[in-house]
């Protein structure tokens, strides 16, 4: 008979692959929430910039129906401005409600929630969040504010 041959060196490759997959898991489980609160804070930054800009495209809030989609278009080409019946589904994606006294962003983070900025008459900033991410459907939403991620 010959010689019994050593499994060592295989055993080494796995013990060396199943401690680093252990530490992999264990660094994608401690950062999950740091991944939740940026991509939250994606949409939220999103629809800050949205609201600056219909400010000033809207002359300060004189009329703000002239910061409709077309009207941000050039101050916020990073984003896609869509009409107000349609929900957003991602963060670069603003739902833009535009009139007179009143205008509305609304952006979906890539966590599912929906976040949404609206500018009152008085130039003051309401935000909220919600289930439906058109624009004309929280136009009229109550305020609850951005919880903190």
């Amino acid at each position: 008979m010959g010689e019994r041959r050593s499994n060592r060196v295989f055993w080494t490759y796995v013990g060396i692959l199943g401690v680093g997959g252990l530490v992999l898991t264990a660094l994608i489980v401690l950062n999950r929430p740091a991944l939740r609160e940026g991509a939250t804070r994606e949409a939220q930054q999103n629809l800050d910039a949205a609201a600056a800009a219909a400010l000033r495209v809207g002359g300060g809030g004189a009329s703000l129906q002239t910061a409709d989609r077309y009207g941000l278009r050039d101050a916020l080409p990073d984003l896609l401005l869509i009409d107000p019946d349609q929900a957003s589904n991602k963060p670069n994606i603003v739902s833009v409600y535009a009139t007179p006294d009143r205008w509305v962003g609304s952006a979906r983070a890539i966590t599912g929630g929906c976040y949404w900025v609206r500018i009152l008459p008085s130039g003051d900033l309401e935000k909220g969040t919600g289930p439906d991410c058109s624009a004309e459907a929280v136009a009229t939403a109550a305020a609850d504010g951005w919880p903190t991620p």
